[in-house]
């Protein structure tokens, strides 16, 4: 008979047979943990299901999940529905897992079968192999509280952490399986951040650990991300409005981050569109909502260009 997983992984797919084999290799050479991959192959006219077919026939722990073009947010949570570990992991089919991710991740949650929510940091990569920095490096607070530190821990304010800057990352996310059917899963409604809104709705149930170690690649590739920055922002803006009761009774300045991330988004986008005003507005918005020196060096920048235009 074979052995229930300990572990449930989950990979949406879509026309990533460049990235696959290392995807799908970097899990299925993880050690010391019993774990299944189910991969939803959502449609794929790149070779990747014919690959996929392939090594299923040799690899009893790969199993396939054949769709039709519905969504990553879908897929997964079609695959939740196959899952049959306790826990389930998330990796993207263009990212890659650190040797030994799986097994430090599971050793956290057996020692806390409370929490229902893990991560760690993960390294951004080009296609040609450079390297852009680590997410914890980028977001202040995580930086400062996690960046760097072995082994994981219990965040005691999760939530609050999750909204004011998201660090989570999808392709380093272990949660326990009841809980991700008990909140249903991803949003299939948002159009963008549907994994940012799943990580808050977790967090509301339990605790969160985190480690700051490094233990997943995130390939930065022209086309992963949607360029219509419209719709994320309206997602963004919902997402924030959805949690906003929450965080103001437990952390009020997750809130004022969240919006402010919202508002240096749009004074970027008005940046770029050489709307000057307009940026420079966001930018003191975002100031003073979340006052960092960050956003003070954007706002000064942007004043300095209308200045000049004057």
């Amino acid at each position: 008979m074979q052995e229930l997983p300990e572990v449930s992984v989950i990979m949406p797919a879509r026309d990533c047979r460049p990235w696959l084999p290392r995807a799908v290799d970097s899990v299925l050479e993880q050690q010391g943990v019993a774990l299944e991959l189910i991969v939803a192959d959502d449609s794929s006219s790149d070779g990747s299901l014919d690959w996929l077919q392939e090594r299923a026939a040799c690899e009893p722990r790969l199993r396939l999940l054949r769709l039709d073009g519905v969504g990553a947010s879908a897929a997964r949570n079609r695959a939740l529905q196959m899952a049959r570990g306790p826990l389930v992991a998330f990796l993207d089919a263009d990212d890659a897992w650190r040797p030994g991710k799986l097994a430090a991740q599971v050793d956290f949650h057996r020692c806390h079968p409370q929490a229902v929510l893990s991560f760690t940091d993960y390294l951004h990569v080009d296609p040609d192999g450079g390297t852009h920095g680590s997410c914890f490096a980028f977001w202040p607070r995580a930086g400062r509280r996690l960046r760097g530190s072995p082994g994981f821990r219990l965040l005691d304010d999760g939530f609050a952490l999750v909204l004011a800057e998201n660090p989570v990352g999808t392709s380093t996310v272990v949660a326990r399986r009841d809980t991700l059917l008990a909140v249903a899963g991803f949003d299939t409604s948002l159009p963008s951040a549907a994994d940012w809104d799943l990580w808050l709705r977790l967090a509301l149930r339990g605790p969160v650990g985190a480690s700051g170690e490094i233990m997943a690649d995130y390939l930065m590739r022209p086309g992963s991300i949607s360029g219509d920055r419209g719709r994320r922002l309206a997602a963004l803006r919902r997402i924030v409005d959805r949690h906003a009761p929450a965080a103001r009774r437990a952390a009020p300045y997750a809130e004022r981050a969240a919006r402010a991330r919202i508002d240096v988004a749009e004074a970027e986008i008005a940046r770029a569109a050489g709307e000057r005003r307009a940026a420079a507005a966001g930018h003191l918005r975002a100031l003073c909502l979340d006052p960092s020196l960050r956003i003070a060096r954007a706002a000064a920048s942007d004043l300095l260009r209308l200045a000049r235009a004057a």
